[in-house]
């Protein structure tokens, strides 16, 4: 309203366009304190949060602390089992030279075996030969060997 029409209002007029104004001012002012109660309350529910988002962070921080210890005795155990695993491959490769060697081992003992039995067997044959003709000088009567 402009202040002319406001000059051409009647007493009765301007008092019921006060209270208006009084009321529109009380609720606006009821509206003005639930905004400045929920900012309140929209604060401490914020402050919780950061609270509860620090003590997260204080368990973050212990887990990872935690989580890097874990992956540090990791470490030490895939070292472990590549040292175990290179002792075994070592042992098996060592294992193989000397299950080679025994083998050869046992080739040469075979031949040893046939040497030393056909060693055997020709001097039983000569053994048996000389008793043959010992047998046969004794039959014919040449004791001694005078057979001149």
């Amino acid at each position: 309203m402009t202040v002319k029409e406001l000059q051409k209002l009647k007493r009765q007029e301007l008092l019921e366009l006060l209270v208006e104004q009084g009321r529109e001012a009380e609720q606006l002012k009821r509206q003005q304190e639930e905004k400045e109660n929920e900012l309140r309350s929209v604060k401490e529910s914020n402050i919780r949060l950061k609270a509860k988002v620090d003590e997260k962070d204080v368990q973050i921080e212990r887990l990872l602390g935690r989580l890097n210890s874990k992956k540090e005795r990791i470490g030490e155990l895939e070292a472990e089992i590549e040292a175990w695993y290179s002792n075994k491959k070592e042992g098996l490769q060592h294992a193989g030279t000397v299950a080679e060697a025994a083998l050869r081992l046992n080739g040469i003992v075979d031949a040893a075996q046939k040497a030393a039995d056909q060693y055997l067997y020709n001097i039983r044959q000569r053994c048996e030969g000389q008793a043959e003709a010992i047998d046969g000088r004794l039959d014919s009567g040449n004791i001694g060997g005078s057979e001149r």
